[in-house]
């Protein structure tokens, strides 16, 4: 899990609003996001803890991993920044497209 520091919080810095869990067998590069709601800007340096992780042993392994078939894993492997993959949710039903409305 990834939590932003609080501090930084405090001045308009968030950090993984939408994604801070990580699921178990996860392979890749992890993608931190960040967002400043704040009015004024805020200024990160090289090496500056922005956040912190959190790891959790599972008392059992999970049943669907991530990466499992069924899940639709999309980031799986990922090892630089990747660009949503949102839009392999909605399968299309012609591929070939009419271009009609």
């Amino acid at each position: 899990r990834l939590e932003g520091k609080r501090s930084l919080g405090r001045l308009g810095l968030i950090v993984h609003a939408t994604a801070g869990y990580i699921d178990p067998a996860f392979d890749g590069h992890i993608t931190l996001e960040l967002s400043n709601v704040a009015n004024l800007p805020i200024r990160l340096y090289p090496g500056m803890k922005v956040g912190q992780i959190s790891f959790f042993q599972l008392s059992t392994p999970a049943d669907r991993p991530y990466g499992h078939p069924e899940l639709g894993s999309k980031y799986k492997g990922q090892d630089a920044p990747t660009a949503s993959r949102m839009h392999l949710n909605f399968p299309r039903e012609d591929a070939g497209g009419t271009g009609g409305a």
